[in-house]
């Protein structure tokens, strides 16, 4: 387990404060905190499908009969905003993981922020798989489906919002050429949220309203973190 020293040369003083904000929001109920980053994966950096797997869609009633790591309202609630689940299955036709995509303007969860991707741009989330298949090539084969996914809409890159304290996804993405596109800060207070993203000031999203965020282009974003 790393030091407290070595965590935060890993995460920076303004990582490890948004990691104990983010902490101690989840032990106060009433509040939440969220400062993440929004990147983006070229196409061309994406793996090859690996031997032995495949990768489908699921709709919702095949989903719904297979355990993962969201319950079925969740997942109904994924759909609804129009989102498509990519499944991984083993040779064995075990699922091995799912992950989450969409071709236009998405939310996540309970965050009231609408990103509207770049032309040529999809967005990813909710990468998971089976603990049994974590030391195998699942995650590959989840990368490659989404790959192919993007292979029929023309899309060149694939976008992706993660937690600035998530050093495992951060290091993944890297190791795909990612890209940094915009970050953005969430504050929730009971059921009124205040949204900074990219270079907009700060904005209150009073309960039900949903606030618009044009994610840049990769074309102008930066190289790294």
């Amino acid at each position: 387990m790393p030091s407290a020293l070595t965590t935060i040369k890993l995460l920076g003083l303004v990582g490890v404060a948004s990691y104990a904000a983010a902490r101690l929001a989840v032990r106060l109920r009433l509040v939440a905190w969220q400062r993440a980053h929004v990147v983006a994966v070229p196409r061309h950096a994406l793996p090859a499908m690996p031997r032995g797997f495949s990768v489908i869609e699921l709709d919702a009633q095949a989903l719904a009969q297979r355990p993962i790591d969201i319950g079925v309202e969740q997942q109904a609630a994924r759909f609804a905003r129009g989102m498509r689940c990519l499944a991984a299955f083993t040779g064995a036709h075990e699922l091995a993981g799912v992950v989450w995509v969409s071709g236009g303007p998405c939310t996540e969860g309970e965050l009231p922020l609408r990103f509207h991707p770049p032309v040529g741009c999809g967005w990813d989330t909710g990468m998971w798989v089976h603990p049994d298949h974590r030391l195998g090539r699942a995650f590959a084969a989840l990368w490659a489906g989404v790959g192919a996914w993007m292979d029929l809409r023309a899309l060149e890159w694939s976008a992706s919002s993660i937690a600035d304290y998530n050093l495992t996804s951060l290091g993944a993405h890297r190791r795909l050429g990612m890209v940094t596109l915009g970050r953005f800060v969430a504050l929730r207070v009971g059921r009124w949220h205040w949204v900074a993203a990219g270079d907009k000031p700060w904005r209150l999203a009073s309960p039900g309203k949903i606030i618009d965020w044009s994610v840049p282009a990769p074309a102008a974003a930066t190289a790294c973190i």
